[in-house]
């Protein structure tokens, strides 16, 4: 054998192993790559636990600032149905939560109802006239005026732009201010008028305007709001059934639902709340007569 021969199959020998040696480091090099970049399942892993770490915090912080107020929150959170989103009533609803921070589930639960939905059924039915209330037994008028009253309460019975009517003609159980909450026992404000009457008892709209929300709370239980002339609002509450749509336009005195004893309630009645803008009104000047 030449020398000649033997140079080449000593240059060929040498080739196959520099392109082994090269084929040994990309493959090297590709799984240090592979190892560095996490996996799409890997980052998927990550975003859902960064954002179960945010709800977590979250709720800890609501549990901090308003403890008595989560479970409703999470009642009214699961009730919640897709629909178009009403960004007014959502706005106006999480003015409220900065007005009046008691309320601040309720309020925070109308926002995601505007925004997310709630649902409403159609129905008929005749309404009676006024109503003729009596103070309940039991208030304590002069320790309740005692108290002085939430900055989200307005301390004044203006006259209101528009004809209305007494919603129900019921028994008032419990009137607006201070008093013992029946369920907690402990003292807080309420914002509205409870009128009993037997469940299935229908009720009118107070005057005329648009069906906000429509929803469903372990507070409230059924409940709607309708919006009325120059930012002025009502709310309906613990109804057995509810016969409207939210944004149903409905004339004073027409049906929206049935007394019933949903959410909270001791026994069947009506809760009626009015409020101006993010103030509440003492509904009592005017939910006793019709004008």
């Amino acid at each position: 054998m030449t020398v000649r021969m033997r140079l080449r199959r000593w240059a060929r020998a040498q080739g196959k192993r520099r392109a082994a040696a090269r084929t040994k480091r990309s493959a090297a090099a590709g799984s240090r790559r592979r190892e560095q970049q996490p996996s799409g399942t890997s980052q998927l892993r990550l975003l859902r636990l960064t954002v179960c770490g945010v709800l977590f915090v979250s709720l800890v912080l609501l549990k901090l600032v308003l403890p008595g107020n989560l479970s409703a929150f999470r009642g009214t959170l699961a009730q919640w149905l897709v629909r178009d989103a009403d960004f007014t009533e959502a706005f106006s609803a999480i003015g409220h939560a900065v007005a009046a921070p008691e309320r601040f589930a309720e309020s925070l639960g109308n926002a995601y109802v505007a925004v997310f939905g709630g649902s409403g059924m159609q129905d008929a039915a005749e309404v009676g006239g006024g109503a003729e209330i009596a103070q309940p037994a039991g208030t304590n008028e002069e320790d309740a005026a005692a108290k002085p009253l939430p900055d989200y309460v307005l301390d004044a019975q203006p006259t209101l732009p528009f004809s209305y009517v007494s919603p129900l003609d019921g028994t008032l159980t419990s009137g607006f201010g201070w008093r013992e909450d029946p369920n907690t026992g402990e003292e807080a404000f309420h914002t509205g008028l409870d009128l009993a009457a037997d469940e299935g008892t229908p009720f009118a709209c107070f005057a005329d305007g648009t069906v906000g929300v429509v929803g469903e709370s372990t507070v409230l239980g059924k409940y709607l709001t309708v919006r009325h002339a120059d930012g002025y609002e009502t709310l309906y509450a613990h109804c057995s059934k509810i016969t409207v749509s939210s944004g149903q336009s409905v004339l004073r005195g027409d049906t929206l639902g049935a007394v019933g004893a949903t959410g909270n309630a001791t026994g069947a009645h009506l809760h009626f709340e009015l409020l101006s803008g993010s103030k509440y009104l003492d509904p009592i000047a005017y939910a006793a007569k019709t004008v």
